[in-house]
C-alpha cells in the first residue's frame, strides 16, 4: 500500500479507492495486463541541429497532445524515446491523474523521455479498447495503487506492479467492436464541439460589429451614440448579506457554478457551504467572475441569490444602460481585456476601481435593446450545442460503464 494517508484529501482526477474487480462477464477473461502489454524502448541519439516534436499526455484522460517542436540542442533530458501511432503512454508522475491516452497518427515519430511508459500490445488486446478501459474507474484505481509517494503531486507510477492487476477482458473482435461504437459517439461529440467552436466565433465577431457601432440596425443609422466611463453607468453592488435574515431558501453561487463562456448555472449550495458570501443579487443585476477573468465567466440571474466574494455584482443605471446590454459588454473582447489588464498575475483578480474607468459607447435604450436580442439569439444557439454535447456525453459515460464491464454485450458482425 503506498504512502498517502487515508485522511488526505484528493482532486477530482485522482481515484484512490481499492480497486475491486467485478464478476467476469461469460466469455472474457480474467488475466493480469502483464499478460496483454508490454513495454517499448526505441531510444533515439539526440542532434543539436535536428529538430524534434515533443509530447505529452494530459490529465483526466485528456489525451496525447503536441508540446511543440524543438533543436536538439534545447531538449535538456538527452534521453529520449520515439513513440508511433496506436502506443499507449502513460505518464509515470501524472498518472495517480488519469494522464495516459492513445498516440494519434499525427503525432507519430514524436519523442518522450523516460518519465513515460510506452506501451504496446499482443495480439489478444486492441490498444485503442484499453484507451477506452482507462476511464473506468477500476482501471484508475489500480493505476493509483501502483503508484508510491508521500504526497499525491510527487507519486511515481510503477509499472511492473500495475501489470500485475487482473483485469476483465472481452475477446478481441468484441473489443473492437466496443471501441469501434464508443469511437462513433466521440465522432459525434467532436463535431458538436467543433460547431460549438464556430458557434462562439460567430457570436464575438457579431457582438465586435454591434457594440462598436460598425454595424447598425437600419432604424438607427444616423443616431449619435455616446461615450461613457463604465463606472457612471454601472454600479458594483454593496448588498451584503444580513445573517438574521432567512436566506436559506436562495440559491448560493460560487464562481465554481458558473459555466465559462456560456453563462449557465451549473449548480448552487447552501448557504452553510458557502466559502465567502459577499453580496446578494436581484434578477436585472449581472454576475461576473473577477476571478481569472479571461474564463469569461458571466451569468444574468432571474431570481434572487448570494454570491461569494469572487464574483462582482453589477448594477446599471438603467435610465442610460440597459441590463442585458450590460450582459453583452462584460462578454466582449474590451471589457475582458480591460478586466485581465488590472488583473495581476499571482492570482489574478480584476480592480473595479480600475475597470470603472473603462471607456464603453452607448447607443440609446431602445438601440441597445435591439443589440441584446440579436446577441441572444447566437447565445441560445451556442446553450443549445453546449447541452447536446454535456447530453453526449453523459450518454456515452453511461455506455462505457455499461460495455467495459459486460453488462452490455454487443453483437458481433457475422
Amino acid at each position: 500500500m503506498n504512502a498517502v494517508t487515508l485522511t488526505s484529501s484528493f482532486p477530482a482526477t485522482v481515484q484512490p479507492g481499492i480497486p475491486k474487480l467485478c464478476e467476469t462477464p461469460p466469455g472474457w477473461i480474467r488475466a493480469p495486463l502483464g499478460q496483454f502489454l508490454h513495454e517499448v524502448r526505441r531510444p533515439i541519439k539526440m542532434e543539436d541541429d535536428e529538430t524534434y516534436k515533443l509530447v505529452t499526455v494530459k490529465r483526466a484522460r485528456g489525451g496525447v497532445v503536441d508540446r511543440g517542436s524543438f533543436l536538439g540542442r534545447d531538449v535538456l533530458v538527452k534521453s529520449q524515446f520515439k513513440i508511433e501511432s496506436g502506443d499507449f503512454l502513460i505518464s509515470k508522475r501524472q498518472i495517480v491523474h488519469g494522464a495516459c491516452g492513445l498516440v494519434p497518427n499525427h503525432l507519430a515519430g514524436s519523442i518522450v523521455s523516460n518519465e513515460y511508459a510506452v506501451l504496446n500490445g499482443n495480439d489478444a488486446i486492441d490498444t485503442t479498447f484499453l484507451n477506452y478501459l482507462a476511464h473506468s474507474v477500476f482501471f484508475q484505481q489500480t493505476c493509483f495503487h501502483s503508484s508510491i509517494g508521500v504526497h499525491v503531486e510527487k507519486m511515481i507510477f510503477k509499472l511492473d506492479r500495475w501489470l500485475k492487476f487482473d483485469f476483465n477482458l472481452p475477446p478481441l473482435p468484441e473489443q473492437r467492436k466496443i471501441a469501434d461504437i464508443l469511437s462513433t459517439w466521440d465522432a459525434a461529440i467532436e463535431k458538436t464541439e467543433a460547431l460549438l467552436a464556430t458557434a462562439r466565433t460567430q457570436k464575438r465577431a457579431l457582438m465586435q460589429q454591434l457594440l462598436t457601432g460598425k454595424r447598425r440596425f437600419p432604424e438607427f443609422e444616423g443616431q449619435p451614440w455616446q461615450e461613457v466611463r463604465l463606472g457612471d453607468v454601472v454600479k458594483l453592488s454593496k448588498s451584503r448579506l444580513d445573517p438574521r435574515k432567512p436566506h436559506n431558501a436562495r440559491p448560493c453561487i460560487e464562481l465554481e457554478h458558473i459555466e465559462a463562456e456560456s453563462g449557465r448555472l451549473l449548480g448552487s449550495v447552501s448557504s452553510d457551504e458557502l466559502k465567502s458570501i459577499k453580496a446578494e443579487f436581484r434578477p436585472g443585476d449581472i454576475l461576473f467572475g473577477k476571478l481569472r477573468p479571461y474564463l469569461r465567466k458571466y451569468l444574468a440571474p432571474d431570481f434572487e441569490g448570494v454570491c461569494s466574494t469572487e464574483i462582482w455584482v453589477l448594477c446599471a443605471d438603467t435610465a442610460h444602460l440597459r441590463s442585458d446590454y450590460l450582459h453583452c459588454i462584460v462578454q466582449s473582447d474590451g471589457f475582458i481585456t480591460e478586466a485581465e489588464k488590472s488583473a495581476g498575475s499571482k492570482m489574478p483578480r480584476s480592480d473595479w476601481n480600475v475597470v470603472a474607468e473603462y471607456v464603453v459607447s452607448l447607443p440609446n435604450v431602445d438601440e441597445q435593446e435591439r443589440i441584446a436580442v440579436a446577441i441572444s439569439t447566437c447565445d441560445q444557439e451556442v446553450d443549445q450545442l453546449s447541452q447536446n454535447i454535456t447530453k453526449l456525453r453523459t450518454e456515452k459515460k453511461a455506455l462505457m460503464q455499461q460495455l467495459l464491464t459486460g453488462k452490455r454485450r454487443v453483437v458481433l458482425d457475422a
